[in-house]
């Protein structure tokens, strides 16, 4: 946490300086400033997605900002400081039922901000990793608990569209493995102003120091609902896939490729 601190005060002066604007503080203001990367498994999100008819995925987060720091008459930048929590959990079918076999929980807070159309996001999140009485899994899988600090950056130059690049180092690890993570992505909608249905692409790939199965590639293809002003935000149904290391911890170092159709909801 204090890391995250001591890097939101070095951006400060550059916020600051960017807005003539009287400064003001509000508390428990909505959204956050740097979107969401939807195609990355372990994004905060509240999502439902089938696997064929053998395993249901579900993530079930959210994320609330404790206050920000913006201008009062201008949307120029803004700053947010949070937290955000997460369950991630599988099941496998074994004949008519589909009993919990792994239950991943994070834990985190983030300090983020905009500046015009270019969006930062730091991040500090513990995570561990448990098996379930469905697991059909043979022993009890590899522990698993870490500590990562993440910083990201992103340009939104429409509104249709977010790049994003990130660098993840494992402040603690259980076991030890080399500590960094490289991530680069994107999220697209089509414009398609007034339209109910408006598809979309997200892709997230990461290089793993971690795993010994790079790149791990993530692609996300789908329609989001309604078209709102944030479509980011919207109802989404989506076919995912996925190849690289397996996101559950418990078999971090395992290779899988996986098909899913799912929907996220609106948080």
């Amino acid at each position: 946490m204090k890391k995250i601190l001591i890097i939101a005060i070095l951006w400060l002066p550059e916020l600051l300086s960017a807005s003539q604007a009287e400064i003001g503080l509000e508390l428990l203001p909505k959204g956050r400033p740097f979107r969401r990367t939807f195609a990355d498994p372990r994004e905060i999100k509240m999502a439902l997605a089938f696997e064929g008819d053998s395993r249901i995925l579900a993530s079930i987060g959210n994320y609330f900002s404790l206050f920000s720091i913006r201008p009062v008459n201008d949307g120029n930048w803004d700053l947010h400081f949070g937290l955000e929590g997460a369950g991630y959990f599988s099941m496998k079918k074994a004949e008519d039922q589909f009993p919990l076999e792994t239950a991943d929980g994070l834990l985190g807070a983030y300090v983020e901000g905009k500046l015009n159309w270019w969006q930062w996001q730091v991040r500090l999140q513990h995570i561990s990793a448990h098996l379930a009485d469905g697991t059909q899994a043979q022993g009890d899988g590899t522990p698993y608990s870490r500590e990562v600090l993440t910083v990201r950056h992103a340009a939104v130059p429409i509104e249709q569209l977010q790049l994003y690049a990130g660098v993840s180092y494992l402040v603690n690890s259980h076991p030890q493995v080399d500590r960094w993570i490289y991530q680069l992505g994107l999220n697209a909608f089509l414009p398609a102003e007034g339209q109910v249905l408006v598809p979309f692409l997200g892709s997230d790939v990461k290089w793993r120091q971690d795993s010994p199965h790079n790149p791990a590639l993530s692609l996300q293809f789908g329609v989001a609902l309604n078209n709102p002003p944030e479509s980011y935000r919207s109802f989404r149904f989506f076919y995912q896939y996925y190849t690289g290391g397996d996101n559950r911890g418990k078999f971090f170092a395992e290779l899988i490729t996986t098909h899913a159709f799912g929907i996220e909801m609106q948080i």
